[in-house]
């Protein structure tokens, strides 16, 4: 599979400016500008690796929960590499194991971007009805492209805008929440406003890098009804595929990088488990 254009074309050009110039003129200012060019050489060399690995895994998720999903040729949110290998979001991964082990009827996944956790939630959940929400058309497109490659285009209803309002159509069934909505998870998940949630469990990214105490209300407005895990992002231990044991060590720390700009805590919201 041919690797997709890079994220930003002229990422080459930017670094070798930033480094040009600053470098030669070390005063405050060049030092701040400077300090903007490591992310920026780490996003380039996260590139550079990501087309060497789609060339050789072909797309193929490696580890993880969804190892063996195929066709991950794009990703429309954060990083690449990681998704690839199957460490992203490691510190889930028991969690999704519980997750694909339950007898749920429904999975929603709002914000489902390209579509990571909504196929590979489908490809080992035959039993569960699995419905994909996202607001950018380009993540519709590409979650219905991924759903294809695997086969689970007849498994998965992909949509745009869901509404609080939308839950009550699952009520009394067994149903997931997964939600990654960047920083709109507090208008969404209220269950004084929408309480069919009371009765649904809820694996939701809470972004307190946009909105300083997301997780803190979340946990408030769900304590008296469901048991809370929370867990935060932490660079883990993760098994390397065969051969990346012998790249640079910068490589393998950068193969694992996702790429956040602040604290995106995880909330798992089991209802029945409050108190």
């Amino acid at each position: 599979m041919t690797a997709p254009a890079r994220p930003v074309n002229d990422l080459d050009d930017r670094v070798v400016g930033y480094l040009a110039e600053d470098i030669a003129n070390p005063d405050l200012a060049n030092r701040q500008r400077l300090g903007k060019a490591l992310p920026m050489l780490s996003r380039w060399r996260a590139t550079l690796l990501r087309d060497r690995l789609l060339q050789e895994f072909r797309g193929t998720v490696q580890g993880g929960p969804f190892a063996g999903l195929v066709g991950l040729i794009e990703v429309l949110e954060g990083c690449h590499v990681p998704k690839l290998l199957g460490s992203y979001e490691r510190e889930l991964h028991d969690i999704v194991e519980r997750i694909v082990a339950a007898p749920y009827d429904v999975v929603v996944n709002i914000g489902c971007a390209e579509g990571y956790y909504t196929v590979g939630m489908a490809r080992r959940m035959p039993a569960t009805r699995i419905l994909a929400f996202d607001t950018n058309p380009l993540a519709q497109a590409a979650c219905r492209r991924l759903a294809e490659r695997n086969g689970m285009a007849g498994r998965i209803t992909i949509g745009g805008t869901l509404s609080g309002a939308d839950f009550a159509r699952w009520q009394g069934q067994r149903v997931l929440v997964v939600c990654d909505i960047e920083g709109a998870e507090d208008a969404l998940l209220d269950p004084a406003a929408y309480p069919a949630l009371d009765g649904m469990d809820v694996l939701v990214e809470a972004h307190d890098c946009f909105k300083r105490g997301m997780s803190d209300l979340l946990v408030e407005r769900f304590r008296g009804t469901h048991r809370i895990e929370m867990r935060r992002q932490q660079f883990m231990p993760f098994d390397l595929p065969a051969g990346m044991d012998r790249s640079p060590e910068l490589d393998r720390i950068l193969a694992l990088w996702e790429w956040r700009s602040g604290p995106t805590p995880w909330l798992f919201l089991t209802a029945g488990g409050g108190g």
